[in-house]
């Protein structure tokens, strides 16, 4: 019983740091807000931005990953949905990819 109380914990934890952390971009890179930490990341550091989607039993929702050039995916804080057409997380998507294009154009 402990076990389970203790993984539905961390279950929770993590979705509320997701979901109510935020995410700044400027002209330089990201800076990630969480209730636990805070990371700034360099467009330099950035190779592509990708929307992806992740099944459950009985639910499925989509968040948005910067793919670092190590190949490490990192979550954007503040950046998911559990609704297949959302029009505010394709806006988000859609923002950090033309601050992605015009970093890489400099």
């Amino acid at each position: 019983m402990a076990g389970f109380i203790g993984s539905w914990f961390i279950a929770l934890v993590y979705m509320i740091n997701r979901g109510y952390g935020r995410t700044l971009l400027t002209p330089h890179g990201m800076v990630f807000h969480t209730f636990f930490s805070r990371r700034s990341l360099p467009w330099g550091e950035v190779t592509r931005v990708e929307r992806r989607g992740h099944v459950a039993r009985s639910s499925e929702w989509w968040d948005i990953r910067v793919v670092r050039v190590s190949g490490r995916a990192l979550p954007v804080p503040g950046a998911f949905t559990s609704h297949r057409y959302d029009r505010d997380f394709d806006r988000k998507l859609a923002l950090i990819e033309n601050y992605l294009k015009h970093a890489t154009e400099r």
